[in-house]
């Protein structure tokens, strides 16, 4: 039975007299297409539907499953989507080698699955017969040090030792990879129809647009975007990701792997922010559709950089057109736009004391500059009020900031690149680390000198405050 997913992390709201989803219907239509027509949940196993329509890949922390029904025609999503997620493994390993831990044994499993990932083709898996629940590395030639080489590398990464910490069992995160709309959105109908107790969590009147959801420890994550209809029966209609499809699926995996690694040590913005960030190192850019300016028929839950906070239920793809914010894709970090509205925040309002210290964020119509004064991390930071026709803006801000101060955070914050590359790689193992406690902003001091990461004034004696000022004249 699965577990309880966690919180809706978006307010969705549908249209005014929009007919209501047939959320029932769509669940029966999943159990129909898998033989199960007319059974009771009671009569219904989940990991037993996974076992016998969907094929298992493990990809090095990842356990990718991917439906047995699409391997035909698509099994080209399946490769492109392992062969990205193992490239992220080694991007994630570049950034904690600063902490000293002896990578090597990693280092050469990673090779061997990179390049048995990088030689499969979309042939091998078409005619597959009975790959329900099976490994791929049996269904389709593998070496047997490429086999031993995935297992090694799964542990290394899940025990903690990569992040110079252990754990009495490995992690691991299961992937639910959905191809097409119709697949992602009858899945989750089903998920509900199973789950009685907490149906509200999946039957949910935006669903036809979220682009991933959490069912319990999983994470399940469509491979195309929602159509623009808010027409029920329309759900089915989606659009191919195409290039973004890479960063669309690295950065949802890796909000869950850092989610499972870090616990409740991470608040969501910073987890979010790290993803976004090894995206940019991965693809030179960060394009994708999970957050921002998501708004279509639905209202984002704003979040700062407080204590705790796990990733919440399901999320929306971007329907709107690409904002300001989005102009160099995160190439520069949003460094570039963030200068501009650190200006126009300061030329909003001449009264702030500290001047740097506030984004100009502007309406619906991209006029009108509105001050936003930081702090937006930690316990300094308060609620922001922000009025309705500023808070696209003011979301797609936010997603350029946390981008922004934690690449400040790996390149300069330790004044040279080489110093700061270790207390960031040494901040990620911490987080890492179960024995860290739950406290996310005390962790910061020991690293930093006792420089704390935020206070009220954002002055010279925080970390927020110190970026503020280096802005200005960032690269």
């Amino acid at each position: 039975m699965l577990a309880k997913i966690f919180a809706i992390a978006l307010s969705l709201s549908a249209p005014r007299n929009a007919p209501e989803f047939p959320f029932e219907k769509t669940a029966e239509a999943f159990l129909a297409a898998h033989g199960l027509a007319g059974k009771s949940a009671g009569e219904v196993d989940f990991d037993g539907v996974l076992a016998q329509h969907f094929l298992s890949a493990p990809v090095g922390m990842f356990e990718l499953r991917y439906p047995i029904a699409d391997l035909d025609k698509r099994a080209g999503d399946l490769t492109k989507c392992a062969r990205a997620l193992i490239d992220a493994q080694e991007h994630l390993l570049d950034w904690l080698k600063p902490a000293g831990v002896d990578q090597k044994a990693a280092r050469e499993d990673l090779k061997l699955v990179q390049k048995w990932i990088a030689g499969l083709r979309e042939g091998q898996f078409q005619k597959l017969k009975d790959a329900g629940g099976k490994d791929w590395m049996e269904l389709v030639p593998c070496p047997d040090a490429t086999k031993a080489a995935q297992k090694r590398l799964a542990v290394a990464l899940g025990d903690g030792s990569q992040f110079a910490t252990k754990r009495d069992a490995a992690e691991s995160v299961r992937l639910l990879l959905m191809p097409a709309r119709k697949e992602f959105v009858e899945f989750v109908c089903f998920a509900g129809w199973l789950n009685e107790s907490d149906r509200s969590y999946y039957w949910v009147e935006g669903l036809p647009h979220w682009s991933s959801a959490s069912l319990g420890a999983d994470q399940v994550i469509a491979l195309e975007f929602g159509g623009a209809s808010a027409k029920p029966e329309d759900y089915a209609q989606g659009t191919a990701l195409g290039e973004l499809l890479g960063q669309q699926v690295v950065q949802l995996a890796l909000n869950a792997l850092f989610e499972r690694v870090f616990a409740d040590r991470a608040p969501t913005a910073f987890v979010h922010g790290l993803s976004m960030n090894l995206v940019i190192d991965q693809f030179g850019q960060v394009n994708t559709r999970v957050d921002g300016d998501t708004r279509g028929r639905q209202t984002q839950k704003r979040e700062v950089f407080v204590p705790g906070g796990q990733s919440e239920g399901g999320q929306l793809s971007k329907n709107s057109a690409d904002t300001r914010w989005r102009e160099t894709q995160g190439s520069d970090h949003f460094l570039k736009i963030l200068k501009l509205a650190q200006h126009e925040g300061g030329e909003a309002d001449k009264k702030l004391k500290n001047r740097l210290a506030a984004m100009g964020v502007r309406n619906d119509k991209g006029t009108e500059p509105l001050a936003i004064p930081a702090p937006f991390f930690g316990a300094a930071a308060s609620e922001k009020k922000v009025p309705d026709e500023y808070q696209g803006d003011f979301s797609e801000c936010l997603r350029a900031y946390k981008s922004a101060f934690l690449y400040y955070l790996q390149t300069q914050a330790g004044g040279t690149d080489k110093k700061s590359r270790e207390k960031f790689a040494q901040l990620l193992c911490k987080l890492a680390d179960p024995g860290a406690g739950t406290d996310f902003e005390p962790l910061f001091g020991p690293i930093y000198e006792g420089v704390v990461l935020s206070d009220v004034e954002c002055s010279k004696n925080s970390l927020e405050g110190r970026f503020l000022a280096w802005l200005p004249g960032g690269r």
